[in-house]
């Protein structure tokens, strides 16, 4: 039997991480979550993690930039998914996808199941 994919969910809304974690285990996946950035960067440092699903827009100086920058440095074989619920330009959006980003999904999600079934899609593999 493999391993589970390890996913790290990262929000300031818990209701966002709560969510994502119950659909996450669902897919069979092992969930580690954080509710800040910094938080998150100390768990990419210490952990393999096969999947990042972050929010774009954090509180407390730490945000998903940083997250995906420290993504890049220690777990650079992973996927990076950002989401944000905040108004981006299309500009914004392609320096996350050009500085290691696999995905960007707007919050609120249009529908959970598809959403978090794209992102498990990036780890799993095809049958």
């Amino acid at each position: 039997m493999s391993e589970k994919k390890k996913v790290l969910l990262i929000d300031d809304e818990e209701i966002i991480v709560d969510i994502l974690r119950r659909r996450f285990e669902r897919l069979g996946f092992s969930v580690l979550t954080a509710y800040d950035g910094s938080s998150a960067i100390h768990m990419i440092q210490q952990e393999k993690i096969d999947l990042v699903v972050c929010d774009v827009k954090m509180p407390n100086g730490t945000d998903g930039e940083d997250v995906l920058k420290a993504k890049q440095k220690y777990n650079p074989t992973s996927h990076f998914v950002a989401i944000s619920g905040h108004v981006m330009t299309d500009e914004s959006v392609q320096l996350l996808m050009n500085n290691g980003a696999s995905l960007f999904v707007k919050k609120p999600f249009p529908s959970l199941a598809d959403v978090t079934q794209q992102m498990a899609l990036l780890v799993t593999p095809q049958n």
